[in-house]
């Protein structure tokens, strides 16, 4: 397949790069800065702005799919009060020039990054992960990623927002699987999330559901 993949240069991206890359998959990657990504054989690196509407149009010509491995960054990952250092829109803003440059292009099949706890799944989170999330930053990121699974609700593509649990930068441990909950103990692995989308994108019949919470079994 040719795949445009947003977000090649974060910890799941470069892993998705990577496994599609050994599978045979030809990758087009839109980066900040070419010199964050290595050139590697199957692998355009375009140098610009996701939130450019004329480059992604340029950009998904000729791709058989989009994949976006991005994310509102944070001055410290692992603090839930640390400052935004993405535009708090970014999600939204980036799929719907995604969502506009696919329909103009043809193109129907399109995967994103989500979190557990966006959506239907609110419910399905431990009610202390609920209130930090509800007063920290990271209200601000969900909010975000809320806005973006409505954008693809109303995209008519065939869409799916993988919303892993509690994230953790690791290799594939070959053990992620749908889960019902998001516990304090939960979490899934940078290198398992990309997997998942590299199997999920090579499915050959349309998306059932259009999200899929994930996380890592014992």
């Amino acid at each position: 397949m040719n795949l445009l993949v947003l977000g090649a240069t974060g910890n799941t991206g470069r892993q998705f790069v990577s496994m599609a890359l050994e599978r045979g998959h030809k990758i087009r990657a839109i980066v900040r800065k070419t010199a964050d990504l290595e050139e590697r054989n199957g692998l355009e690196v375009i140098q610009g702005d996701v939130l450019n509407p004329v480059l992604l149009r340029k950009a998904v010509s000729g791709m058989d799919a989009v994949v976006s491995c991005l994310g509102i960054r944070k001055e410290n990952p692992s603090d839930p009060w640390s400052a935004l250092l993405s535009p708090e829109d970014l999600m939204a803003r980036s799929t719907a020039g995604i969502v506009d440059a696919m329909q103009i292009s043809g193109i129907r099949r399109l995967l994103v990054i989500s979190s557990s706890g966006i959506g239907d799944s609110w419910e399905a989170v431990d009610p202390d992960i609920r209130t930090v999330i509800q007063t920290s930053s990271i209200s601000k990121v969900f909010l975000d990623l809320n806005n973006m699974e409505e954008i693809l609700d109303g995209s008519g593509l065939d869409t799916l927002a993988v919303r892993p649990v509690a994230l953790i930068n690791g290799e594939a441990s070959g053990r992620a699987q749908i889960v019902s909950r998001f516990e304090k103990t939960s979490k899934i692995t940078t290198g398992d999330v990309a997997r998942w989308m590299l199997d999920a994108v090579e499915r050959s019949s349309l998306f059932k559901q259009h999200s899929e919470m994930i996380g890592s079994s014992p």
